[in-house]
């Protein structure tokens, strides 16, 4: 096949077609670079309307220079091929990657919404409204990073009207009530309703409003209230529940007041702790004074000069280190805590879908698999599932499980022998004797767990009294060259 060209571009592979033009992967010949090329054909070309929005899509990339915006490397709009060039984005569109994932798990969302809101107030700030919000306006580098790309609807604020009165422009599932109507005038906000259906739909894997019809989905935007992601995703967090129905509002004014707004409640949600610190908690500049009293006490003058047990420099340094200590140690707990109740949310959701038939079970069997623990009343109804005669996948996938957990699943051991007699799938009958062996040989060699506790406790009291020998050594050192 031969190479095409628009000199100095040398155009490889078609990447995407769409109303707006097609855009190629290319190489610049300048420096080998491989770079995006997004072209308007020149029968499109002819519509002016449409040559104009392309005309001011370049002009748009031009002026907005942001890590998470598309890097637009110029073009030309004056000869009958309008063309320009931008930066290759290797890991696909936001679309595709809901597509092969069905949903994302909310902390991911989280980070996407805060790179989106950012973007998105930059391109306010200077006067530009996007207009066509959607997944698949989203390019994902390798890396994980978003960038915000076709920019053809994108409207400035106060400038050329190129959409017709009384005419909409953009995407059904993700419109405005605004745009919708064309009025009242569009504005930040417009992006922001956007942005709601765009995390709604990463969240739950479908968008807030769906129908056949185009005209019933405009008209669901305009009247029918949006359910709470909480009711479909059961881990999400309560402030991000809030936060997604608040850019869903129909008024513009009751959305949040710009993207920034959205930006900061969305890193609160991510990192909480950043918006709970109790300030009396922090370690003051200079901890000693704050405990080591300079005033004498009155019965030293009757008792007579005290000697000093140890250096006034130890002691202070020991205090520094008995502070950093408990903070890490605070930290730690906190920490630790936190990912212990998200875990514990993340199971008992994977428990609930791993016990509902359906396309999801065998995955969520398969994740309850790689979990730390699991209850004996879960291990009942996984059973249960191994006894019916139903998809044979999920039966494989729930023996699995109990192989996984050998401490509640041997004591299942006679109940799965009683299986292995009375199936008469064979997959499902050799599964069961494979699992049942390697849960009665945990019987026989049952794994002491309790003694990574026992080492960890040996490790801390020979390292605490290693630190205090060491400490005394130290002050005895000082006290002798005092």
């Amino acid at each position: 096949m031969s190479s095409k060209w628009i000199w100095p571009f040398e155009l490889l592979e078609k990447l995407g077609e769409g109303g707006m033009g097609v855009v190629y992967r290319a190489r610049y010949v300048g420096n080998n670079r491989i770079v995006a090329v997004k072209l308007l054909p020149e029968e499109v070309a002819k519509h002016p309307t449409l040559a104009a929005r392309f005309d001011r899509e370049l002009d748009i990339l031009k002026q907005l220079k942001h890590p998470n915006i598309v890097h637009c490397f110029g073009g030309t709009t004056e000869s009958k091929q309008r063309y320009y060039a931008m930066e290759y984005v290797e890991g696909g569109t936001l679309s595709e990657a809901l597509r092969k994932k069905g949903q994302l798990s909310w902390d991911y969302v989280v980070e996407y919404g805060i790179q989106i809101a950012s973007a998105l107030e930059y391109a306010h700030e200077r006067g530009i409204i996007h207009r066509d919000l959607k997944p698949a306006n989203f390019l994902l580098t390798k890396a994980g990073k978003l960038k915000l790309s076709d920019f053809g609807l994108a409207a400035i604020v106060a400038g050329q009207r190129l959409t017709t009165a009384g005419k909409t422009a953009g995407t059904f599932l993700y419109m405005a009530p605004e745009q919708i109507r064309g009025k009242p005038e569009l504005s930040n906000r417009t992006d922001l309703y956007a942005l709601g259906c765009v995390l709604f739909e990463l969240l739950t894997g479908q968008p807030p409003f769906d129908a056949d019809a185009p005209a019933e989905i405009l008209h669901k935007h305009l009247k029918e209230p949006p359910r709470h992601v909480s009711t479909l995703v059961l881990d999400c967090p309560a402030e991000l529940d809030r936060l997604v129905d608040d850019l869903l509002k129909k008024n513009p004014d009751d959305r949040p007041e710009s993207a920034a707004v959205v930006q900061q409640r969305l890193e609160a949600i991510l990192r909480p702790s950043l918006s709970q610190v109790d300030p009396y908690a922090r370690t003051p500049a200079n901890p000693v004074t704050h405990v080591v009293s300079t005033t004498a006490d009155p019965d030293d003058e009757l008792i007579g000069p005290q000697t000093s047990t140890a250096h006034p420099v130890v002691t202070k340094l020991l205090l520094v280190v008995v502070v950093v200590v408990a903070m890490l140690a605070g930290w730690g707990w906190r920490s630790a805590w936190a990912a212990a109740a998200r875990a514990k949310l993340l199971q008992q959701a994977w428990e609930q879908q791993a016990l509902a038939p359906g396309a999801g079970q065998v995955p969520a069997l398969q994740q309850l698999a790689r979990m730390p623990e699991l209850s004996s009343s879960v291990a009942d109804q996984l059973l249960t599932l191994i006894e019916t005669d139903g998809d044979v996948e999920a039966r494989v996938a729930a023996l699995d499980v109990l192989q996984a957990h050998p401490e509640i699943g041997k004591a299942y051991v006679s109940q799965l022998n009683s299986i292995e007699k009375s199936t008469e799938e064979p997959t499902v009958r050799q599964h069961v004797d494979s699992v049942r062996l390697k849960l009665v040989d945990a019987l026989d060699h049952p794994q002491g767990s309790d003694w990574g506790w026992i080492w960890t406790l040996v490790f801390i009291a020979a390292f605490g009294g290693g630190a205090y020998y060491g400490t005394q050594q130290l002050i005895k050192k000082f006290e002798s060259v005092r």
